[in-house]
């Protein structure tokens, strides 16, 4: 289903997360462990972010694109990091 994935988030995610702001720093295929991995980012500070993806999972935008996830989804794992 990798390809059904790439093609659901190149075509329907990143276009809407890029309308909200965000910046994708990188994107990884562990096919060891199945495992999608990314990083995005928006100017400012957490709170900043937070606020700009809260409005993002409320938007109709993102709704929709959710409607047409691929059925690959066990978990997600969100992380905060900070640059050093």
């Amino acid at each position: 289903m990798l390809e059904e994935f790439r093609t659901w988030l190149n075509q329907e995610v990143l276009p809407i997360r890029s309308k909200f702001g965000f910046h994708v720093e990188f994107m990884y295929v562990d096919n060891k462990n199945s495992e999608f991995i990314w990083a995005v980012s928006v100017p400012g500070s957490l709170d900043d972010f937070l606020e700009i993806e809260n409005r993002y999972d409320a938007s109709e935008e993102r709704l929709a694109a959710g409607m047409k996830r691929p059925d690959c989804f066990l978990s997600v794992d969100t992380r905060f990091v900070d640059e050093s």
